[in-house]
């Protein structure tokens, strides 16, 4: 945890540095919050977040350096999956609806959670998945009938 602290630190270090010295400067909102001018707010911010985020590095790193472990190891190939399959699994969804209609992708997208929720029951998978698509293909249908849509 010291390890993923000290990172974590000059990550979020590495951030705060990029909206003092381009973000804020260049995008810097209009008008006022908090009775201060925009910028003066979200350069007050992220002084505080680069001010936490090296006070955070820097504890960790002595207590790496008390531990004596080193800065950088192999990350574990399994957590590193554990942590990576469910920003891909939405990202195959995202491209799926992107190209076919959503109508067709949402039986997948809701019977593929269900399944990694642990449900085996195939008459309760087919329910789940198929009934709010075809209410929400109906009401899209009548809402165009109409002329809503």
């Amino acid at each position: 945890m010291r390890r993923k602290n000290f990172w974590s630190g000059l990550g979020v270090a590495a951030v705060s540095l990029l909206l003092l010295a381009w973000v804020i400067p260049t995008w810097g909102g209009r008008g006022f919050a908090v009775g201060m001018h925009p910028r003066t707010l979200a350069t007050l911010g992220a002084w505080v977040m680069l001010g936490c985020a090296l006070a955070l590095s820097l504890v960790s790193a002595i207590a790496l350096r008390r531990a004596r472990e080193p800065f950088a190891a192999r990350p574990d190939l399994l957590g590193l999956w554990h942590q990576t399959w469910p920003f891909l699994y939405v990202l195959v969804f995202i491209v799926a609806i992107d190209r076919l209609p959503l109508t067709w992708v949402a039986p997948a997208l809701i019977a593929g959670l269900l399944l990694i929720l642990g449900e085996r029951r195939w008459h309760v998978l087919l329910l789940t998945a198929t009934i709010p698509t075809a209410a929400l293909y109906g009401l899209t249908v009548h809402l165009m009938r109409i002329g809503v849509v």
